[in-house]
């Protein structure tokens, strides 16, 4: 019943985070205004708080290394960069970068917990079932093929063929990978028979 309460709290503080952190980006529009004003602040405060709630509990389940300070980074600065930082017209090489890396990595936190949580419940009785080097790599690939998406897209070149081609590009990248840990994994149980 203590975990129960503890995960209510926990799912409600979350939630509450985050919606303060939504009015302050498009409600109040804290970037409107400077970072060092009160708004901008709260709102920066918030940016490292609302995912430090979410992922910090998430690691500890997970044990995956440096997990939560990737995560806080990653959507710390994602939020900075869309609240705050006022892109050319057209962007900049750079200003584009400084998008796209938090981006990525905002986006692999959420693909890698995702793939190591759906590997605990498919491997039960096998060692990838705590794999986090997999569950890490699955997230980037992820990330990858989403922010590859939104790149074709803003060309204005993503077609069905080219989004199929490159979903065949991560499949098969990932089955390379996957092969060659199952080797790896047969390695090491006929090393200890």
């Amino acid at each position: 019943m203590e975990r129960l309460i503890a995960g209510g709290c926990w799912l409600m503080l979350s939630i509450t985070l985050w919606l303060l952190l939504w009015r302050q980006v498009f409600r109040v529009d804290a970037g409107a205004g400077t970072i060092l004003s009160f708004s901008g602040l709260w709102t920066s405060m918030l940016f490292v708080l609302a995912p430090a709630v979410v992922f910090v509990p998430l690691a500890r389940w997970s044990r995956i290394p440096v997990f939560d300070a990737e995560a806080i980074a990653g959507w710390a600065t994602l939020g900075f960069t869309v609240t705050f930082l006022r892109p050319s017209d057209p962007p900049t090489l750079g200003q584009f970068l400084l998008f796209l890396l938090p981006l990525t990595i905002s986006l692999s936190t959420v693909g890698t917990f995702l793939s190591y949580a759906a590997g605990f419940r498919i491997y039960r009785d096998d060692p990838r079932r705590y794999d986090v080097v997999r569950a890490r790599r699955q997230g980037y690939l992820g990330a990858f093929f989403v922010v590859a998406l939104l790149l074709l897209h803003g060309v204005g070149t993503l077609r069905p063929t080219s989004g199929m081609f490159l979903l065949v590009i991560v499949g098969l990248a990932e089955m390379f990978w996957l092969s060659r840990g199952s080797a790896r994994t047969e390695r090491v149980r006929a090393a200890n028979r």
